[in-house]
């Protein structure tokens, strides 16, 4: 028996997608609930939508209980994609942090300031990326639950400190910690891996504090040691210098595009894009607004990187960041 939500529904869901706070979260969920039919053909869903209900509820009041303590490993993805800073002691990750987003790591000029993750959102034009801060890697350790946060982010961004003649050193030594844990760095995941337990994590530099002296010259070494491996931009984080370069490139790294949607007659909503993969086609957008959307959908109409405006365009139709679809089902 097929589910037949209604229109409001699927706004709801999509707005669901978009918020920042677990209490919108929780509004717009018991939202989709008084919304949903009842009825044979939405059982499961009913059944999904109550245990999402369910499970932030209980998320929620574990919060409320350790106050606002940010001792917790679990990190809540939230934002169009997630990049995960790394680095050594001192190379200026939370003033990165701080100069790219809204929150406010502690900042001090001494060994280990940071002891657990910190998570601030940057926009990027009409989007937010999610940016998380990590306790200090070195040669002799790294903390044990780490690698996990790793392993499930879309990026890292690898630190490196400009104003240290170990820079190299330093940068080694984080890689090397890595592949301890089964992590590899790379400017791009290869298409045949050696070996399935190794996780290979696509990683841009960020070579902080440009403006010491002698910042040049160890950019200029940086880059002949380690630019065939990953890219690597200069910047510092207390001057903004450079900070507009790096988070465009934090965008075009994460192999993500923008697809925006409208509805016969009526303009495109700009605001609030549907993010996808790269190679992305028109039923992954189809499907990312609902599957019985992409079950119906027929046929839809592009803009953007088609032939001509409005061109109509079939389901497996290959999708470029900007484009506008108009679905027809």
């Amino acid at each position: 028996m097929p589910a037949n939500l209604p229109p409001q529904y699927y706004e709801a869901e999509r707005r669901y997608r978009l918020v920042k706070t677990n209490q919108e979260r929780l509004a717009i969920l018991k939202e989709m609930w008084a919304i949903m039919p009842k009825h044979k053909g939405t059982d499961k869903l009913q059944a999904d939508l109550k245990a999402k209900i369910s499970r932030l509820k209980r998320e929620m009041q574990k919060k409320t209980q350790v106050g606002k303590s940010t001792y917790s490993h679990h990190i809540a993805r939230e934002g169009a994609a997630q990049v995960v800073l790394l680095g050594p002691s001192n190379v200026g990750k939370s003033q990165i942090l701080a100069s790219l987003t809204d929150a406010s790591p502690q900042v001090a000029p001494y060994p280990f300031t940071t002891r657990d993750t910190v998570v601030g959102m940057m926009k990027f034009e009409n989007i937010n990326i999610q940016l998380v801060d990590t306790p200090p890697i070195t040669r002799e350790y790294m903390e044990p639950w780490l690698s996990e946060i790793i392993r499930e982010t879309d990026l890292v961004l690898l630190t490196a400190d400009l104003g240290r003649d170990s820079l190299l050193e330093d940068i080694e030594a984080v890689v090397r910690k890595l592949e301890e844990s089964k992590i590899k760095l790379v400017a791009r995941e290869p298409e045949v891996k050696v070996t399935q337990e190794m996780r290979y994590k696509r990683a841009i530099v960020g070579a902080n504090k440009r403006d010491l002296p002698n910042a040049n010259k160890r950019l200029k070494t940086l880059k002949d040691v380690y630019s065939d491996k990953f890219p690597i931009y200069s910047l510092s984080a207390t001057s903004r210098a450079g900070l507009d370069h790096l988070k465009e490139k934090i965008y075009k790294a994460l192999n993500i595009i923008r697809v925006y949607t409208k509805s016969p007659g009526k303009g495109a909503d700009r605001s609030e894009p549907i993010i996808l993969k790269k190679g992305s086609r028109v039923i992954d957008a189809a499907r990312a607004i609902h599957k019985d959307f992409a079950n119906k959908l027929r046929y839809a109409r592009m803009w953007g990187s088609g032939k001509f405006e409005g061109q109509k365009v079939q389901k497996d139709h290959p999708l470029e960041d900007g484009d506008i679809l108009e679905f027809h089902i």
